[in-house]
């Protein structure tokens, strides 16, 4: 289902002629990686991190992510969501939306009893209303940096904020390396982005 989403958001930027940013900052792009976050509530999560971008106008566009983090625990959030861009300088946007997230945290136990080795599953899931805001600049040919804030409402409620830089291998490719708070816990990520 997330493929399909991303792959249906990379189709509608592509067919799109109207939905470029009127600065080089690209809305169309998609992305993929690793994501480590150390002593994450006692957990060291290792998992995959993915994101994409399709503009829809050239100061609309819609945006998804995809992470899954595994340790003991394994924790999966999806966000898929709609914002606006305001060019507050050249190469320079600021931008705010809303988004629907969906949250899963998943443990497995195994224990031993009368009957040997067993394993139980539990799992609690919550969707629920997100706001996402930041900015972006592109400092030369070669560098973007950015920032984004989000907030995360529902039973599995968090703030976050993160910072990154992109550097451009080509005009269409770029290296992504991110650092992320999540409700105060520490990530390392690092992508590889296809822009369109």
């Amino acid at each position: 289902m997330v493929k399909k989403a991303f792959f249906l958001l990379a189709l509608a930027g592509m067919l799109s002629p109207a939905a470029v940013s009127a600065n080089s900052i690209s809305y169309n792009y998609v992305d993929g990686g690793l994501a480590f976050y150390p002593s994450f509530n006692g957990q060291d999560f290792f998992g995959i991190d993915a994101t994409g971008s399709v503009a829809v106008t050239p100061d609309v566009f819609v945006f998804g992510g995809l992470k899954h983090l595994t340790d003991d625990l394994d924790l999966t959030a999806i966000h898929l969501g709609g914002a606006y861009r305001v060019e507050v300088a050249p190469d320079v946007d600021v931008y705010g939306g809303l988004t629907l997230e969906y949250q899963k945290v998943e443990a497995t136990f195994r224990f031993l009893d009368g009957d040997g080795l067993r394993r139980v599953t539990a799992s609690f899931s919550d969707t629920a209303l997100g706001l996402r805001g930041g900015i972006r600049a592109r400092i030369n040919e070669e560098v973007e940096i950015g920032g984004q804030v989000r907030l995360v409402t529902g039973d599995l409620d968090y703030f976050g904020i993160s910072g990154y830089a992109q550097y451009f291998l080509s005009p269409n490719l770029g290296l992504v390396g991110e650092v992320d708070s999540y409700d105060g816990e520490l990530g390392l990520i690092g992508r590889v982005r296809y822009n369109f």
